[in-house]
C-alpha cells in the first residue's frame, strides 16, 4: 500500500486509547494523519486540510460519524470514507449505505479487515484523483508526480522513458514525430547527433512496461499513444 504515501487521512475517534493505536498504524501508510476526538473538531479539520480519506467512529460526541459523513458528502462526493462502529444495528447499516462508504467496519476490527479497508481506500482515492489517467489493463499514469502504476504498484521508469511517456500521453491519439521526440527527450543533447535507433530502442524499452499495443508506429513519422 505504498500508493497511500502521497495522501492524507482524517481519523475521528473519542476513545483516546483506541485513537492512539490506530493513528500510529495509519501513519505507517499515509503521508499525514489528522486526528480529532469529536465530530465538530473533525469537521473543522476537514475544512482546514481537505484530506483524501476519512476514518470515522460512528459514536463520537457533538456530531456522530454518520452525520459528519453526511455533512462532508454535501461538499465532496468523492472523498473515501470508512466508518468504524461497535454496533451492528440494521438501521445504522442501511443509513450508511446511502453515504457511499468505502467500508463499514465493526469494532474490535481484526487486522486483515483493517488492511482490506486501507486497500479499498487506496483504490478509491486513486480512481477519484483527477491527476490519474487510466491506461487500461490496470495501468495508470499520475500526471502530477509523473509516475506509472500497474494495479497501484509503481513501475520504475528511466528519466528518458518518463519524458517520452508523458509526451505521448499528452498527445494521446495524435502522432508524435521523431524530431519532436528527439528534441523533447534528448533536450540537453539535441545539438549532438541523436540517431533514429536511439529513439526506437527507447520506445522498445518503454513498450515492455505498458499494456500491449499502447504505443503504435505512425508510418515514416513517429509514434502515437493508442
Amino acid at each position: 500500500m505504498n500508493s497511500l504515501k502521497n495522501y492524507t487521512i482524517l481519523y475521528v475517534e473519542d476513545d483516546l486509547n483506541v485513537q492512539k493505536n490506530i493513528a500510529e498504524y495509519l501513519r505507517r501508510y499515509f503521508k499525514e494523519v489528522f486526528v480529532a476526538s469529536d465530530g465538530e473538531e473533525g469537521l473543522e479539520l476537514y475544512k482546514k486540510y481537505r484530506p483524501n480519506a476519512m476514518l470515522l467512529d460512528i459514536d463520537i460526541p457533538y456530531i456522530n460519524g454518520l452525520e459528519l459523513a453526511k455533512e462532508i458528502r454535501r461538499e465532496d462526493k468523492n472523498i473515501s470514507i470508512t466508518i468504524l462502529t461497535a454496533y451492528t444495528d440494521r438501521d445504522k447499516l442501511l443509513k450508511a449505505t446511502e453515504l457511499k462508504l468505502a467500508k463499514y467496519l465493526v469494532k474490535p476490527v481484526d487486522l486483515n479487515s483493517f488492511k482490506e479497508s486501507l486497500e479499498l481506500m487506496a483504490k478509491e482515492i486513486f480512481e477519484n484523483n483527477q491527476d490519474i489517467i487510466q491506461l487500461g489493463g490496470g495501468y495508470s499514469w499520475n500526471k502530477e508526480h509523473k509516475r506509472l502504476y500497474k494495479d497501484l504498484e509503481k513501475i520504475p521508469l528511466s528519466a528518458k522513458e518518463q519524458i517520452l511517456l508523458e509526451l505521448l500521453i499528452n498527445n494521446r491519439g495524435d502522432g508524435v514525430s521523431f524530431a519532436t521526440i528527439m528534441a523533447e527527450v534528448w533536450v540537453d543533447e539535441f545539438e549532438k547527433e541523436v540517431s533514429f535507433n536511439s529513439v526506437k530502442n527507447l520506445v522498445s524499452s518503454l513498450r515492455k512496461k505498458l499494456p500491449k499495443n499502447s504505443i503504435v508506429n505512425v508510418y515514416s513519422q513517429g509514434y502515437m499513444f493508442n
